[in-house]
């Protein structure tokens, strides 16, 4: 008769903004770098519509979500009405002075509207600083 083992299989979950943030460090390290920017604002926009959504059942409004959500433009928060929806469910200001990583993240979103819109060409230092301050907001998004 043979013994045997039990095996337990530990499932880890990461979060999707979590492995883009990984992908898009990858992509500077691959040297595309204005994919990177793009994948990194991904993260921060899912990040973001996490955020809200929770605020959403967390003030026992779910039932306004779809709603809200037919009328918003995107789920970016330098968008000036995404960042009011954003503030308005979350009761949080996250564009104020003592977030310091505001300012680099509407210099990116910029950079990553550019990329889009405009096909600019990246440097490896615009992309690493997307990058950071991509980090830095879904690091507070996740936070909260």
């Amino acid at each position: 008769m043979h013994a045997m083992a039990t095996m337990r299989a530990t499932l880890t979950l990461t979060p999707y903004e979590d492995t883009l943030l990984v992908k898009a460090q990858e992509l500077i390290t691959n040297g595309d770098f204005g994919i990177a920017v793009m994948v990194a604002h991904l993260a921060c926009e899912i990040s973001a519509d996490r955020a809200i959504s929770q605020a959403f059942t967390k003030k026992r409004i779910k039932y306004l979500e779809k709603w809200v959500e037919d009328l918003r433009l995107g789920h970016n928060l330098a968008n000036p009405r995404v960042l009011k929806l954003y503030n308005a469910v979350t009761g949080d200001q996250i564009q104020k002075p003592s977030n310091t990583f505001w300012p680099d993240f509407k210099e990116s979103a910029n950079l990553r509207n550019d990329v889009t819109h405009k096909g600019r060409i990246v440097t490896k230092a615009e992309a690493k600083k997307s990058h950071k301050a991509a980090s830095d907001l879904v690091a507070y998004l996740n936070a909260r």
